[in-house]
């Protein structure tokens, strides 16, 4: 309970971010002050003994917490060490430890050892699974560790709300009433499933008996030989006892059994001495004499006389009485020399004629058909497959049921699979049927109809007055002039309510023409027409539509149907969309049966998204064998696929084509459902009628019951936006803080995902037990809900449960489906740790971003359902932003001036920008990879409190000596980061910890838009050394974010005008220039146009280029930003800072700057002179005292330059002997004097000496920070690093062995300026002594006597 209650943050107390719950804890209230240690230890330690606590409600809180604590101790040092972290991982290890050791003892030594290894990051197995786990525990040891004291830290100063015991209960009493759902639902779904099978069963009559049968069939043969035996009989007509008649009875012991039968429903039980109650035997048997009927009067009376009691017996009815019509039979079996055949129909029984798959011929119906000459009463002839009967048999047997007396009983006529079936017989169904009578039900399945008779039948079926259920299956039904008023004449009956014509063959337009007959009838409830689509239609085949899909186009206007089979249709997703479109308002339809379809993930979707609809009346369908099909429409980037969570994006129609015209519609109803207006959610729309040209596009109007009216010819192009929806609902509200997007992605999702309520739970939890076994079904249905729908936990248990062989996939795959809570709770049930460990490497993705802090970098594999789920995500993010940014009305910086964050998409390795305008217009791929760049618009205030330096300093420290990968340390730091922010200094340490460029500019990117104090960027923008890193910097979080608004200094360009933010850029640039001092300020520029040729640029940079709609669309422009002190404009460089970097810019002053220059900004021999400096004075302004002389005027010349470096004896810039070539000494002063002249005076003031200053400040930082990282390393003694350097112990040090020691202890900043000062002697090597220059750079608290090494602090 305590676990799940800190994933997200309760409700009674919203301020918490959600990872704050579950790494404090809410303890330390209840202990009364404050945790010295992770309050979770005590909460792990105690939820372990939760049952035993149960019971001890009124022990102190003191004892409770020695039985905890007692109890964690007796664990073993795995557990101890496992309880005090928080994570995932380590939650489900100690509850798999416990269930190991409940299992035995040899299973809980394993897991132990398991814990074990895994702590100490041994490979126990050659598996996955075990990296996995490991890579795992080492995140979440390090993100607990920070966040205890990140939290602690922020609950000192007030800024996060302590959490009380009282929310832990709450969320307590939402795990049970989750749990119970768990229990209610699998029983609901069983009792679901047993009543379904208990409804549908097809009603079967009551099995004879048989002893009935063999007393039917005894009576029936005695009949046939005539009386041909006579026995003896007394004068009582008994056979007197001992005779040799009585030798020759039958015996036939009775049993308590009822005795069924037409007319027959008493007992025999009442006799005694028998199994029932009677003693039978050969002095005392009930006279059933071979070739005679069983006379009971005389057995009753019989029975009297030997019992003695003269009391008649109760015994079974008698059977009916020998009728006419069985003689009449017999005779006719004689006269056409056919055997008899004793159903019930023919010995008198039933009046029923039931032959199913006797395999008459039609002697033997005549024979019986004979019969009905002498009967007045008939209800049903049932003659199924009986296909050697032939219209000789047929049309005599249809002869005698158009008699008066038999139409009026007759109800049910079956002559299904009777293929030898005629012309003839079909005219006698005609004449019947027009006849009339009491007829409710005609299957003439598979019995061929010639073309000639369809419409007189179809005519007879629609007059005939009760006729209520039709069955014209596979009978030569086809597409031809009569096909139409066929079907019309056959659904103008005004009692028909079922009617079968599947299994023929129909194209388009019947089919459309079928769906306006079902919708006039207004007493049809059941439709079959399986496998009736033609495979062939008579449109071009570029142009071809799947024909049921006209069928079902019609639908939308029908209200009668209650069940509909379409089965082996050749339906795909298309057709299951306009099925969801057709049926989305359809109340009454309750079944639907789809087998044998290619309907796939996207089609299985669309019939989830029907079901989970609460006005529809949808609670069963049939879906074999449909889980296979196509899942994209087109095949490429825009495949025109509707997605109903997030719809917007570009579509292009074609309206002749049923599937388009549906997917239209549902825009409309998406439309309608946000409130919007058509000019709103319908842009760039470009309409043309086919052949012909384009014109504008008139929006459809509704009819009757609300279907929109969509023209079946043009083609359509437009954008579909759902950014207006979204400001209106979310944002012109203020209904939500602009930095909420937890909040707006979850209100987002409860509005446009679908949430099946319980009664369509039920259904749908019934189809996955159904599954059970078929993997690829299951694997088809998980994939359709992982998108469009929010699940509850009941149901993801419940298909967990119910499958165990797909358990771990259905976490992963529905996990992005439910809240958080929910998905810790589920992936506790996992049964073993691999599947745990596999689940969680799938789903790491989704598990590890940060909606709060989504800038970076991703890669996302779109068949993955967690990885999509981050990408919709991210889509839907980006609208929102988009929508604020209209909203506070913002520059556009985007990528390519489309308003999105989300720049450099990449699917399938083409880029994005190649097909739209926008990845808002792109409709994300069921399957691809999927890679771009996400930049937020959201910045931090720059009042706004950051971590304190000593916990920065502890947290670096964590990070360093965690174990673990460095990207594991990234995602770690990456998950947490939403709950603090940065100055620019604690950046520049970060950044040192990264060794590789890509880890470099990942933490960079993540943390970037954390900063408070932008104006100070470039302490840690001069880390990065090459230019090639800063471009690629610049190309993943845009050139206007990245832009250097209050530093611009020394920053080189090189910028492609063809690109929109590039182009801005460019336009900054300039108009800073002339806003500052132009053209003075931009150096070494040039521009390329984009035929590859050079403009001379003969009169510099034009000025108009400073507007942004003068500069030029395509070329490369590059240049150099060089600007005197004197000539900055902080009031110009805010602004541009607050229009297009969204800073906050108020009340920053020129003095809040820390003016700063890197070490490899200026040429190579003012770092010589820097240098020179260093070693001879305090600061560079006394030099430039010195060199301007006491009564100095506060400017230095050339001249002055020249002879001061002389006064000082600089000969760091003398020619070598032998040089021939290169630069002067002359020439090298004045190139570092126009260096500090940027302004081009001639001469430099005090402010421009400043860069030298900078200079300075940089290389004294660089120093200190790489002594600081040895204290943090090795400790205060300075003998201990260098012994680690020096490794070959040689006591000399080049340096490239000085970089390749340095980069081998984990420093990854700029050691060659350390080497440059501590090479005081510029040998090309340190030696110890120069190496402990060092000392005077420790800082003050590590000079301290007795002060400890910083890495042994223990931060847990």
């Amino acid at each position: 309970t305590e676990a799940a209650s800190g994933l997200s943050a309760a409700p009674a107390a919203a301020a918490i971010p959600p990872d704050v719950g579950q790494e404090a804890g809410g303890e330390e209230e209840a202990h009364g002050g404050k945790a010295e240690e992770p309050p979770v230890t005590a909460a792990r330690s105690r939820k372990s003994v939760l049952h035993a606590m149960r019971g001890c409600a009124k022990m102190s809180k003191v004892a409770k917490q020695s039985i905890a604590m007692k109890h964690a101790a007796s664990a073993g040092p795995g557990i101890q060490e496992l309880t005090s972290r928080s994570g995932f991982t380590s939650d489900f290890l100690i509850r798999f430890s416990c269930q190991a050791e409940r299992r035995g003892r040899k299973e809980g030594a394993e897991a132990r050892r398991l814990i074990k290894n895994l702590l100490k990051a041994e490979k126990c197995k050659e598996t996955l699974g075990y990296e996995y786990a490991m890579e795992a525990l080492c995140r979440e040891k390090l993100r607990s560790l920070l966040m205890f004291g990140i939290t602690k830290e922020c609950k000192e100063r007030g800024l996060y709300a302590r959490v009380d015991i009282g929310c832990l209960k709450k969320w307590a009493e939402v795990v049970r009433k989750r749990k119970r759902a768990v229990i209610c639902l699998r029983a609901e779904v069983h009792n679901w499933l047993l009543r379904w099978r208990l409804l549908n069963t097809s009603e079967r009559a009551v099995p004879e008996s048989v002893w009935e049968k063999k007393d039917r069939l005894e009576d029936f043969w005695s009949t046939f030989h005539d009386r041909s035996r006579v026995l003896e009989c007394g004068p009582s007509g008994l056979p007197p006892p001992g005779s040799p008649a009585s030798r020759q009875i039958a015996l036939r012991p009775p049993t308590s059994d009822s005795i069924q039968g037409e007319g027959r429903g008493q007992t025999l039980g009442g006799i005694a001495g028998s199994p029932g109650g009677s003693n039978w035997g050969l002095d005392s048997a009930a006279p059933v004499c071979f070739g005679m009927r069983w006379d009971f009067e005389q057995s009753v009376k019989w029975k009297a006389v030997q019992s003695g009691s003269g009391t008649p017996v109760r015994l079974p009815d008698p059977l009916p009485p020998l009728v006419v019509s069985k003689q009449r039979y017999l005779q006719e079996c004689d006269s056409r020399r056919s055997a008899p055949m004793p159903l019930h129909f023919v010995t008198g029984h039933s009046k029923k004629l039931a032959a199913m798959g006797k395999d008459l011929v039609d002697g033997e119906l005549l024979a019986m058909a004979g019969m009905l000459q002498e009967m007045e009463a008939v209800e049903e002839v049932n003659l199924l497959g009986n296909a050697l009967l032939t219209d000789r048999g047929l049309t005599f047997l249809l002869q005698e049921l158009s008699r008066d007396s038999v139409r009026a009983t007759l109800q049910k006529l079956i002559l299904a699979r009777c293929q030898r079936a005629g012309p003839y017989t079909v005219d006698a169904t005609v004449k019947l049927l027009k006849a009339g009578g009491a007829l409710r039900q005609l299957d003439l399945s598979q019995v061929p109809i010639a073309t000639r008779f369809q419409l007189p039948l179809c005519q007879a079926i629609g007059k005939h007055s009760s006729l209520e259920n039709v069955n014209l299956a596979e009978t030569g039904f086809q597409y031809h002039e009569n096909t139409k008023e066929c079907l019309s004449a056959l659904l103008s009956s005004k009692c028909l309510r079922s009617l079968d014509i599947g299994w023929n063959c129909f194209n388009g337009e019947v089919l459309k023409s079928l769906g306006s007959c079902v919708i006039a009838s207004k007493t049809l409830t059941k439709l079959r027409i399986a496998n009736c689509a033609a495979t062939l239609d008579t449109c071009p085949a570029e142009d071809f539509v799947p024909p049921l899909s006209r069928f079902l186009e019609m639908l939308s206007h029908d209200k009668t149907l209650t069940y509909l089979d379409i089965s082996m249709n050749r339906c795909d997703f298309r057709t299951a969309l306009i099925l969801e479109d057709s049926l989305d308002t359809h109340a009454k339809l309750r079944e639907l049966r789809l087998s044998q379809n290619p309907l796939g993930t996207l089609g299985m979707r669309s019939i989830l998204r029907l079901l989970c609809r609460d006005h529809t009346g949808l609670m069963v369908f049939d879906t074999e064998a449909c889980y296979t099909g196509q899942n994209n429409e087109s095949g490429g980037t825009n495949s025109q696929i509707f997605s109903y969570t997030n719809p917007g994006g570009k579509y292009e129609l074609q309206l002749w084509r049923p599937y388009h015209r549906a997917l239209l519609r549902m825009l409309y109803k998406t439309m309608d459902f946000l409130k919007l207006g058509p000019d709103e959610a319908f842009e760039k729309i470009t309409f043309a009628a086919k052949g012909s040209a384009a014109s504008a596009w008139v929006h459809p109007a509704t009819d009757a019951i609300g279907v929109r009216q969509i023209p079946e010819e043009g083609e359509l192009t437009f954008v579909f936006n759902v950014e207006p929806a979204i400001f209106k609902r979310f944002i012109s509200t203020g209904s939500l803080q602009d930095s909420d997007h937890h909040g707006f992605i979850s209100m987002y999702f409860q509005l446009m995902r679908f949430r099946p309520a319980f009664k369509k739970v039920i259904p749908m939890c019934a189809l996955w037990s159904q599954l059970d076994g078929d993997v690829f079904a299951q694997r088809t249905i998980l994939a359709a809900l992982s998108r469009d729908f929010n699940l509850s936990q009941s149901f993801v248990e419940f298909c967990c449960s119910a499958s165990k062989t797909l358990q771990r996939e259905t976490v992963a795959r529905l996990l992005p489906c439910i809240d958080t809570n929910s998905a810790y709770m589920i992936g506790m049930t996992l049964p073993t740790f691999l599947d745990f460990a596999w689940t969680q490497h799938q789903t790491q993705n989704l598990l590890g971003f940060n909606l709060d802090n989504p800038t970076g970098h991703y890669k996302l594999d779109l068949s993955n359902s967690t990885d999509s789920t981050v990408a919709e995500r991210l889509l839907l993010l980006d609208r929102w932003e988009a929508a604020l940014d209209r909203k506070h009305a913002r520059k556009d910086t985007s990528s390519r001036g489309n308003g999105s964050h989300i720049r450099n998409e990449v699917f399938q390795g083409r880029g994005l920008h190649m097909s739209f305008a926008s990845v808002a217009e792109w409709k994300m791929a069921e399957h691809g990879e999927f890679e771009f760049d996400y930049i937020s618009n959201q910045r931090p205030s720059r009042k706004a409190e950051v971590l304190s330096d000593e916990l920065w300093e502890s947290i670096l420290i964590e990070v360093y000596h965690a174990q673990g990968t460095p990207e594991d340390k990234i995602a770690a730091l990456r998950s947490i980061s939403h709950n603090f922010l940065l100055r620019s200094t604690h950046m520049r340490a970060m950044i040192g910890y990264f060794k590789e460029e890509q880890q470099r500019a990942d933490v960079f990117i993540n943390f970037y838009l954390r900063l408070v104090d932008m104006h100070n960027a470039k302490l840690f923008r001069v880390r990065f050394e090459k230019k090639e890193e800063v471009a690629r910097l610049q190309h993943r979080l845009g050139y206007a974010s990245f832009f250097p608004f209050f530093q611009p200094e020394n920053a080189r360009f090189e910028l492609n005008l063809a690109i929109y933010d590039q182009r801005l850029c460019a336009s900054m640039f300039v108009a800073l220039a002339i806003k500052e001092k132009f053209p003075h300020n931009l150096h070494e520029y040039g521009y390329k146009r984009a035929d590859g040729t050079e403009d001379p640029m003969p009169l510099g940079v034009p000025r108009s280029w400073g507007d942004f709609n003068a500069i030029p669309k395509e070329g490369i422009f590059r240049a150099l930003y060089m600007s005197a002190p004197e000539d900055r404009n902080i009031g110009f460089r805010k602004e541009i800072a607050k229009t297009y970097g969204y800073y906050d810019t108020d009340g920053i002053t020129e003095d809040d700057v820390q003016w700063w220059t890197g070490l490899t900004e200026p040429p190579e021999d003012v770092i010589n002179l820097l240098e020179f400096f260093i070693s001879r004075y305090p600061d560079v302004q006394k030099a430039f005292i010195d060199i301007d002389g006491p009564d100095g005027n506060g400017v230095i010349t050339l001249k002055e330059f020249m002879e001061g470096l002389e006064e000082m004896e600089c000969h760091k810039f003398d020619v070598k002997k032998g040089q021939k070539t290169g630069p002067t000494k002359e020439q090298r002063i004045e190139q570092i004097f126009r260096y500090l002249d940027p302004g081009g005076e001639g001469s430099v003031s005090r402010e421009e000496w400043g860069i030298l200053d900078q200079l300075w400040k940089e290389f004294d930082l660089s120093i200190r920070e790489f002594v600081h990282f040895l204290m943090l390393s090795f400790g205060d003694d300075l003998q201990v690093a260098w012994e680690a350097l020096d490794e070959d112990g040689g006591g000399e040090l080049d340096e490239q062995e000085w970089l390749r020691a340095v980069e081998n202890i984990g420093y990854f900043g700029p050691a060659a300026v350390v080497f440059a000062l501590l090479d005081s002697s510029d040998d090309g090597n340190i030696s110890f002594d120069e190496f402990e220059v060092l000392e005077k750079y420790k800082p003050a608290k590590y000079r301290e006597e007795g002060a400890s090494r910083p890495g042994s602090q223990d931060f847990s």
